[in-house]
């Protein structure tokens, strides 16, 4: 057992909370930990529970994500200015990241999760409020949706390490990557609908309201989860100093930067590419939803790829993905869908591993149970520097190349990177076993 599973245990052990199960057969109780409850293979409860809250924020995500950077465009009529809403939205994660650290490292990662759900409800809110006011305010409303994502992925995360047990990782993150593809199918494909029935910018305000009843469900819900310490101290100079200090972690804080890299320049990417090629939202809806479908069995398949075998996978993963890119250099819709479809099932079989080598890098510190506060936060700096550099790379490319042949160069770029991740990764994930 790793030193971060005996302190996760111990931490838990530590709450009567943990021991609340009570045999009741007329004898006296007695109290067993709710892991010993679970059958094998099943999730325990606090990972269940993290798992139905998180669900739900994706619902709330999926159904508005990319018509939020959509209205920009559409209210407009400008590229850029859905770039400066995303480069504000990361901008302000990254930021409201090192804000949470050094302001309130005593405050557990279950209210962050609460607060960053109701922060970003608001933002939808705003939204509504606002109307076609919103467009010129792009960069700072960017700003306040990455602030509230801050503070909820700083808690999110946090409670991913802190109740997720090594055993249930691989299988956590299949599941989770499936539901998330589950509500990326339905979410999109019924907001370009519910746009394209109510018409103009109406619709979309339509599809906010709808997300904002999904966060504050979620907000009601996170209720349940798991109540663990807060992160602590964690001195800002500390978190950036892990990836120099920790061999291990300096290759995943790369990964983790790459893999930001590659999620903004496809997630704006190709939103900018569909509304090229046609007008129709509901085109754009049916773009998300397939990429999600094809993605939902492949991604349970690779939470179930066992250690020895990660390496093969990811390299063949990235490898494929390389190889699609080239169906962009086709103009059209059908070349676009076809993208999206391949895709979406071979992307998986980097990130599903990826995701569960990442902690197992933290694993193989001595101390990751203390410093897991600066690990999260080295992590969110990490993945926000990754993203504003393929917007960045965006934003210098629309001034000196057509908008296509922009979005073209920095997908692509992306695409070649994913073979860094597939690299790292699998270098990271044979010294992680050891290790243990």
């Amino acid at each position: 057992m790793s030193p971060r599973d005996i302190w996760k245990r111990s931490a838990r052990y530590a709450k009567s909370s943990e021991f609340d199960d009570l045999t009741d057969t007329g004898e006296i109780p007695v109290c067993r930990p709710k892991e010993d409850l679970d059958p094998p293979g099943r999730l325990g409860r606090p990972s269940r529970d993290l798992l139905g809250a998180g669900s739900l924020v994706n619902v709330g995500l999926a159904v508005s994500s990319i018509f939020v950077s959509l209205f920009f465009y559409v209210s407009s009529g400008s590229i850029t200015n859905m770039a400066l809403f995303a480069f504000g939205r990361y901008g302000g994660l990254m930021a409201m990241s090192l804000v949470v650290a050094a302001a309130f490292p005593n405050t557990s990662p279950r209210r962050l999760f609460r607060v960053g759900v109701g922060l970003t409800a608001m933002f939808y809110l705003s939204l509504i409020v606002l109307g076609k006011a919103a467009t010129p305010l792009a960069l700072p409303l960017g700003l306040f949706n990455g602030a509230a994502s801050g503070v909820y992925w700083f808690g999110v995360n946090t409670l991913i390490y802190d109740v997720v047990e090594g055993e249930e990782r691989g299988r956590y993150y299949g599941l989770n990557f499936a539901f998330l593809n589950v509500t990326n199918v339905v979410g999109p494909f019924g907001a370009g609908l519910l746009i394209a029935k109510v018409g103009g910018v109406t619709g979309y305000f339509a599809v906010f309201a709808a997300s904002t009843v999904a966060f504050a469900t979620a907000f009601v819900v996170s209720r349940r989860l798991a109540d663990t310490a807060g992160i602590g101290g964690v001195p800002i100079r500390e978190a950036l100093r892990l990836p120099w200090a920790t061999p291990e972690w300096g290759r995943m804080w790369t990964v983790v930067a790459l893999r930001g890299f590659k999620q903004s320049a496809g997630s704006l990417g190709l939103v900018i590419l569909v509304a090229l090629a046609t007008t129709s939202s509901t085109a754009q809806g049916e773009f998300a939803a397939a990429t999600a479908l094809a993605a939902v069995g492949t991604s349970i398949l690779a939470g179930k790829v066992s250690p020895d075998r990660r390496g093969k996978v990811m390299w063949g993963g990235a490898g494929a993905f390389v190889l699609s890119t080239g169906l962009l250099l086709h103009a059209g819709l059908a070349a676009i869908l076809t993208y999206g479809i391949v895709t979406g099932l071979v992307y998986p079989a980097v990130m599903v591993p990826v995701s569960s080598v990442i902690l197992e890098a933290m694993d193989t510190d001595p101390k990751a149970g203390e410093r897991r506060g600066g690990y999260v936060l080295s992590r969110e700096i990490a993945v926000n520097v990754g993203r504003l550099l393929a917007i960045g790379l965006l934003l210098v490319l629309l001034h000196f190349v057509a908008a296509r042949d922009a979005v073209l160069v920095t997908v692509g770029s992306a695409a070649l990177l994913q073979l860094a991740v597939a690299g790292l990764s699998a270098r990271t994930s044979v010294r992680a076993r050891a290790y243990s």
